[in-house]
Parts: C-alpha cells; structure tokens; sequence
C-alpha cells in the first residue's frame, strides 16, 4: 500500500511575497494581516505591507505602517527606502511641508541623495514653491549633469505659467535639448519642448511636439491642455 503523499504547505511570507510579486497587492495586504496577527510584528512584513498599501494609492495608510517599522525596529535594513517611501506618500496625501521636513532631516545624513533631492523639488513645486524647486534641481544637475528629470523639471518651471526672461528662455532650451538627445520620445520632454516652442513664438512647430506627446502619453491632461491653450492664442 503506498503511502498518500501531503501536499507541502508554503511558507506564509514566500506566499506574501508571491502575491506582492504578481501585484496581487490587497491579497498579500490581507496576508500580511493575518500573519502578523498570528506571529507578531515583523519589519519586513511591514515593509510590505507599507509597499502594498502604496500600490493600492492608500498613502495615509502607507504613512502611518512606515511611521510604526522605524519606530519599533530603528535597526532595519531597509531604513532608507522606508523614508523615500514616507516621503513619497507625504507628497501624495499632499502634505507638502512635511514631506520637505522630513527630507531635509534625511539629506543631513545622506547629503547628496538624488532620490532625497529630487523627493524634495517635487514637493517644493507642489507647495508652489517653484523658486526653491529650481534650485533643488540645480543642485541635483551640478551632482549629475544627465540627470533627465532635473533637466526636463527646470526647463519646465522656468517657461511655465510666466513670461520667461531671456535667461531662463536660453537655460531651458539647453537644458531640453539634452534631455531629448538622451531621451528623445519622452512625452514630458517632449511636452516642455512645446511649451517652450510656444514661448518662442513658434505656433505650428509647438502644436507638433504637442501632438507628438499626446500619442505618447495619450491620458496625459496637461498635455492636452497645452495644446488646447496653443489653439486659443491664435
């Protein structure tokens, strides 16, 4: 008589790994419930649980696991990425002075961080600080010349929504020029080079970046909105 084989059981956390992996993110949330229920907490179940919770857009929810993992486990591995992630979430929530708060507490431990920095422009402009964004990006560029979100983000905020100075006409087209050699069918690179076009004067050629933008990124509003603007100041 052979004996009936049992079906081998899978560890809990290779399951919830599992399902995060498959972006199966409100099973493994409820996963990750029950075995910290049954077991106790656990840094790396609340990480994921943190990262799930991003994922699903609950970033108040995000906030306050990442807020608990660095209070009750100070030691853990992953302690950067959880304050990235705190910050990024901030932002999201729109909590624009907080998440500036607390990447300031950070960058003094990790002074160059590009992924600190750039955390810190996005909610700067956010916050409409858009002065104090510039130079944030600046600063990222004098770090990392080719960093292309900074090159795009400064041309942006220098044209966008003013009348530019011949200054800031000359620095964001150098600053586009390069983002689009590095990446020339970037909907957003693509999006400020119209803006800037616009600015120049130059209608038909703006409504053509526009448009090439749009097929892209075709949900992008903004772009959308440009092009809209374009067609109104004819």
């Amino acid at each position: 008589m052979t004996e009936k084989k049992t079906a081998r059981k899978i560890p809990p956390k290779r399951r919830i790994f599992t399902e995060i992996l498959k972006e199966n993110y409100t099973f493994a949330i409820t996963l990750i419930d029950r075995e910290m229920t049954e077991s106790g907490k656990d840094p790396e179940l609340l990480y994921n649980f943190a990262i799930c919770c991003s994922r699903t857009g609950n970033h108040k929810k995000c906030v306050s696991v990442l807020e608990e993992l660095l209070e009750t486990f100070p030691k853990f591995s992953e302690r950067d990425n959880a304050f990235r992630m705190m910050i990024y979430s901030l932002i999201k929530t729109g909590n624009h002075k907080l998440a500036i708060e607390r990447t300031d507490e950070r960058l003094k431990l990790a002074v160059d961080d590009i992924v600190l920095l750039s955390l810190k422009a996005s909610a700067q402009e956010k916050s409409g600080e858009i002065k104090a964004a510039i130079e944030t990006h600046l600063r990222i560029l004098r770090l990392r010349p080719d960093h292309k979100n900074s090159l795009n983000s400064v041309a942006y905020l220098l044209l966008e929504g003013k009348e530019p100075k011949p200054e800031e006409i000359k620095m964001a087209m150098e600053n586009l020029k390069r983002a689009l050699q590095l990446e020339p069918d970037n909907a957003a690179y693509l999006d400020s080079f119209g803006v800037l076009l616009s600015k120049l004067g130059k209608q038909e050629e703006a409504r053509r970046a526009f448009e090439k933008a749009l097929v892209k990124a075709p949900s992008e509003d903004i772009i959308l909105e440009h092009l809209k603007k374009l067609s109104q100041s004819k």
